[in-house]
């Protein structure tokens, strides 16, 4: 009884290991495996051949990436969309990683271990890939395509299953480091593993812990940033007229000629203030701009801002630690108890200039602040109400930056038995497991608001507060009494929690002429709760630049019941060696939306040795998540584009809209929609964003989705000269349907003023032009983005692989010349299409960037996509050059656009070189560089703009690495 008590707590518990004290030994030989199970599928069976596209990744490929490299290394697979993940400044990610098949979103990629569900580290529900630690990572295997019958909400684009190395035995410890060729971002993984088996070998356990540390680097450090990008961001401050009480324009032309500015300054001109306190205009036409090169402000293309390269990083700093154990205890002949944890903590920081308050509306500076300047005095003194107060736009970061530092803690426990049904040539499983996701999120550099006020409605500007006061307009900051007195920090905490529990059973039913009849089935429970608690000042909104927020807290519960079945059709005749159906049923019961049904067939023809044909239908679903159904409204950014490259307002007054055929109607639109009559001939817009709010939405439904997949694959052996010849073809297509999603900013603003043709009318009650809130001078305010159950998304193209080898001795050349193999996978996406409310036309993005609908971190949609390895092996070295190449790319803002004018990106390759050099048997050295060439991002609307996430933006970087086992 003992002894069996001590067995299971080996098995259950992360701190076995230590208690147990089984014996440490060398590797040994891997038992024979009689029967396999590959992602997709719940039936083990002998010679397994997938019936559905699988790509497998192996952890020597990852490694191959460098350190921290599960995402990049995903990233570079053409059947994944790239996303930003570390270079990423969308403070929303909280530095987390993300993989995203199909460009479809990462809600609807569901992340595997060991073919179980992991712990979710955001409101949607998709993994972190930063929990998983690649020391016990045996491959990594991928499978595209709905898989939901088998597995599932979430898994409409596919599945990526990370598969563990089992019953490991000895010591294994792996070192990694890398930095940049221009010496920065520099990356430590560390990682050690400890395994061995106890109770006469009954038992395994063990320990695996790995350490990664990322250091920070920003766009200033690389030229290609440094001198490009604006963020219209204005420190100092900046004077909103009111559209209803305008300065006139005599009063705003005296002042300007005394600066000797010959031309008319418009009425409705913002105003801030030079070195020499001079005024200029920060809008278009910029006048009287004095800054010097060397200072914070600078002009680009008529929009007066800050330089981008100074504030947003290309690499966040990252460290993190996971810790993994697992233990297993054979009971019984036929029973196995097995128990499994894993834990993560890691801490993401991002920095960027401020926060803007330019939507703040009720923050206004007395006519009677002692330090406005008196030119600009003279000018509101000649308004039609020349004592009200005015309305100021600034950037908190003249005060502090606002940083955000984000906190994860994520750990999930698991355990369970398992068991052989030997009357069914099968097995048995039962698990349960519980997840906790901790988000501590601390965001500094905000402004007290009732602080601020007092400060500018104070008659002596402050002074008598805090040292010096406050100059609203200055761009230097305060004295430290008055940052003290004004700055406030920010704490916040997010939790998911996850419970699961299920039980399956696989084995053989009965025997046709074809082979036997497999069958899997099983039960299973799921919950997921979101529970957010904001900081008491964004409840109140008693900072500046904060959405007011309220607490929120939620749950989903499925129940589900679901069956497998493997059907042997015929077997042994002309062209059919082989023919198997397998055939899959899911109920699935929701809390939230209620019972849904999904289900698959899908076929593997064995034509001849050689040759195979496969593929399959499978209806998906994916319900809502917690976060889309819970989540309280937030303040975000959505980006418009700018005016200049043919986006941005339709209602500037230089834009294509107000330019072309129908300028007559767009002007009447444009009043309309809120621009006042008096400013509508000098509108002018210079940002490229614009405020947005989006919260989650109780009514939201569940989505469905229709995959097909047909292929070839093709096998012929060896060739003369060519070894392990192996190529494949599958064609897939994926179409969803109430789709859930946000109506992003560029949408709405051409939906509303007909870019593409959606409102021939120019009706402003269309649905578009009323989520678009205009300030009283007519400049954009917010955009309201709402989550719904849009109408659709359709994707479709074809996957190609092909390997092959050759040998030294094939040429007749001795063998110790080893043997060179090529990798080579290619991607053609042939439609990319976006239908944004029902009964709306559908827009195809393939071959475009930009498109942020269906996920703002994965812009980009390239039509040809292709990753190709050459390797070469000679004794105990091997060297591989990788290749990486992506298409030329329109702009997506030119889809469906009646003058497409906006600029695309050319196409780019990437050339990457690895090797690795076993010492000794147990001692292994790698090395490699990324980015050979050092090749440079392609520019996308000029100003150092480009997608973070597809292009290397690092440049050069080196990284070296050692594996010791004992």
């Amino acid at each position: 009884m003992l002894h069996a008590s001590k067995a299971l707590l080996c098995a259950t518990t992360s701190m076995s290991l230590l208690w147990c004290g089984g014996a440490v030994a060398q590797t040994a030989e891997p038992a024979e495996v009689e029967q396999v199970v590959v992602t997709g599928s719940r039936i083990a069976r002998q010679d397994y051949q997938a019936e559905s596209p699988i790509v497998t990744v192996s952890a020597e490929a990852i490694q191959a990436a460098g350190p921290a490299s599960v995402e990049q290394t995903l990233n570079t697979l053409p059947q994944f969309a790239a996303t930003s993940g570390a270079s990423s400044s969308n403070t929303a990610l909280g530095g987390r990683a993300n993989a995203n098949l199909r460009g479809l979103g990462i809600a609807r990629t569901l992340v595997l271990l060991d073919g179980r569900r992991m712990q979710p580290s955001d409101p949607l529900g998709a993994i972190d890939l930063n929990t998983i630690s690649t020391a016990l990572v045996r491959d990594v295997e991928v499978i595209t395509g709905g898989a939901s019958a088998v597995y599932g909400s979430d898994a409409i684009a596919g599945v990526v299953n990370f598969k563990l190395k089992h019953d490991f035995q000895g010591l294994e410890l792996d070192a990694q480091y890398g930095e940049t060729d221009r010496g920065d971002g520099q990356t430590l993984e560390l990682a050690a593993t400890l395994g061995g088996s106890f109770g006469e070998d009954r038992g395994n356990a063990v320990l695996s812990v790995a350490y990664l540390d990322r250091s920070h680097v920003e766009r200033g450090s690389r030229p290609f940033f440094k001198d490009g990008g604006i963020a219209a961001v204005l420190p100092s401050g900046a004077i909103i007229p009111d559209a209803g009480n305008l300065p006139s324009a005599a009063a705003i032309n005296a002042v300007f000629r005394g600066y000797g500015v010959t031309g008319t300054v418009p009425t409705n001109s913002r105003y801030s203030v030079n070195p020499d306190g001079t005024l200029f205009t920060t809008t278009t036409p910029i006048v009287n701009f004095r800054w010097p090169d060397s200072e914070p402000y600078i002009i680009i293309n008529g929009q007066v801002g800050n330089p981008t390269g100074e504030f947003s990083p290309l690499q966040q700093p990252l460290e993190r630690m996971v810790v993994f154990s697992r233990a297993d205890y054979q009971l019984t002949d036929d029973i196995q108890a097995y128990g499994q944890f894993n834990y993560t903590h890691y801490t993401a920081n991002v920095q960027r200039f401020g926060v803007n308050s330019a939507t703040v509306r009720d923050v206004y500076l007395p006519v009677t602040n002692p330090f406005l300047p008196a030119d600009l005095r003279t000018i509101i003194a000649s308004r039609p109400r020349p004592n009200e107060p005015l309305l100021i736009y600034f950037n908190q970061g003249r005060f502090v930056r606002e940083a955000y530092e984000q906190t994860y803690n994520v750990g999930q426990v698991l355990g369970g038995l398992t068991g052989k049904l030997p009357a069914l040539e099968g097995s048995w499983d039962v698990y349960a497991s519980y997840g906790r996701t901790e988000q501590n999120q601390t965001r500094s550099g905000y402004v007290d608001r009732a602080a601020y006020l007092s400060l500018v409605n104070a008659p002596d500007g402050g002074v008598s507060i805090c040292e010096g006061g406050l100059n609203p307009l200055a761009l230097a900051p305060p004295s430290a009494a008055c940052l003290k007195y004004l700055v406030r920090d920010i704490h916040e905490t997010s939790t998911f929690e996850q419970t699961v529990v299920e039980g399956t059973a696989q084995g053989r039913l009965f025997a046709l002429p074809a082979g036997d009849v497999r069958f899997a089935a099983g039960a299973s429970y799921r919950k997921n709760s979101y529970d957010f608690n904001p900081d008491a000042q964004r409840v109140s909104a008693s900072v500046l630049g904060v959405a007011l927020t309220n607490p929120t807290q939620g749950s989903v519960t499925a129940k589900e019941l679901f069956a497998e079945l493997l059907v042997p059709v015929v077997r042994d005749l002309p062209l059919v060696q082989s023919l198997e159906l397998d055939l899959a049923y899911r109920y699935s019961h929701y809390d939230t939306v209620g019972g849904v049904h999904t289900y698959k067939a899908s076929g593997d023809w064995e034509i001849t040795d050689w040759l195979r044909a496969r593929g399959g239908y499978q209806r998906a679903i994916r319900a809502p998540a917690v976060g889309e159904l819970f989540q309280p409204s937030e303040q975000a950014s959505a980006t418009v584009g700018r005016t200049a490259a043919g986006q941005g307002d339709p209602c500037d007054i230089t834009s294509v809209y107000r330019t072309g055929a129908n300028a007559a109607q767009i002007r009447a639109l444009c009043i309309a929609n809120g621009v006042p009559a008096t400013v509508i001939d000098n509108h002018r817009f210079t940002g490229s964003a614009v405020s947005a709010f989006v919260s989650g939405n109780r009514d939201l439904t569940e989505e469905v989705a229709d995959t097909y997949t047909a292929g070839l694959v093709f096998r012929p052996g060896d060739l003369p000269f060519i070894h392990g010849l192996q190529a494949s073809a599958d064609y897939y297509s994926v179409s969803i349907r109430d789709a859930i999603g946000l109506i992003t900013g560029d949408v709405i603003v051409r939906r509303c003023f007909n870019g593409d043709g959606s409102n021939p009318t120019y009706d402003p009650n269309n649905y578009y032009c009323g989520l678009i809130n205009r300030s009283t001078s007519g400049a954009f305010a917010t955009l309201t983005t709402p989550l719904l159950n849009l109408a659709g998304y359709k994707t479709s193209g074809i996957d190609f692989q092909l390997d092959a080898t050759t040998r030294a001795e094939d040429f007749g050349l001795d063998e110790r010349f080893g043997e060179l193999s090529v990798n080579f996978v290619l991607s053609w996406m042939d439609t990319y299409k976006i239908q944004s409310l029902a009964g709306a036309a559908y827009f195809d993005y393939a071959g475009t960037i930009g498109n942020a609908q269906i996920s703002a971190d994965a812009i980009s949609h390239p039509e040809w996509k292709v990753s190709s390895t050459f390797t070469y092996r000679v004794g105990d070295a091997r060297l591989a050059l990788r290749w990486r190449w992506i298409d030329a790319m329109g702009n997506s803002g030119n889809v469906g656009a009646a003058a497409a004018t906006a600029p695309g990106v050319k196409s780019r390759s990437y050339f990457d070189l690895n090797g690795r050099y076993r010492l000794r048997e147990n001692i292994e050295f790698r090395a490699g560089v990324l980015n050979l060439a050092d090749t440079q991002p392609p520019e996308w609307t000029g100003e150092g703009a480009t997608d973070f996430a597809i292009y290397d933006v690092l440049g050069r970087r080196y990284y070296a690495g050692v594996n010791i086992k004992f």
